[in-house]
């Protein structure tokens, strides 16, 4: 019976304010969480206020990170897979897959291709030999690609953010491995 009457609460739900609670998602667990903490920190008493810190700090991130995922436009229906795990990104495509080692990552970058109706653009992986893996925003299990600039420090999210909204062709560096120069 509860399960019929949470699928009956989903479907009063128009399906487009669905996607955007679902996109935002993470920005509202971190608001929940930080208003949590605050809470805690400036108006609990003992160990709950010095627990409190911690979980406003938590929150604080977890509202960062979410602001940044949801300010990215979601795309889907382009061809290929992505998989990520830890050491590896794989695309996969009718035709085949690409391993990526993400430790031989030397550039990451974005092309806008300034479709003026689906935004779409391309996420380029080049390893250090100059080989470059182009895959799409649009690509099954593409959203995956913003986990990886984890493991990359010094990516640049605004500009990632910035090549979603792009509307004429454009490229975006998010991260160049530095080389150190020997004089």
């Amino acid at each position: 019976m509860a399960g019929t009457i949470g699928g009956l609460a989903m479907n009063l739900v128009r399906p487009e304010a669905r996607a955007a609670i679902w996109r935002w998602r993470e920005v509202l667990v971190g608001a929940l969480v930080t208003g949590l903490g605050a809470n805690w920190a400036f108006g609990g008493i003992g160990i709950i206020q010095w627990i409190g810190w911690p979980v406003l700090l938590l929150g604080f991130a977890l509202l960062i990170t979410g602001l940044q995922r949801a300010r990215i436009r979601p795309r889907s229906g382009g061809v290929g897979v992505v998989e990520l795990d830890e050491a590896q990104l794989t695309y996969f495509l009718p035709e085949g897959g690409i391993v990526v080692p993400l430790s031989l990552i030397a550039r990451i970058e974005i092309e806008a291709l300034g479709d003026e109706e689906r935004g779409e653009i391309l996420w380029i992986f080049t390893d250090r030999e100059g080989q470059k893996v182009r895959i799409p925003a649009s690509a099954a299990g593409a959203e995956r690609l913003l986990d990886a600039l984890a493991q990359f420090p010094g990516a640049h999210y605004q500009k990632v953010i910035a090549a979603s909204a792009a509307r004429k062709p454009e490229n975006f560096v998010i991260w160049q491995e530095r080389v150190a120069r020997l004089h």
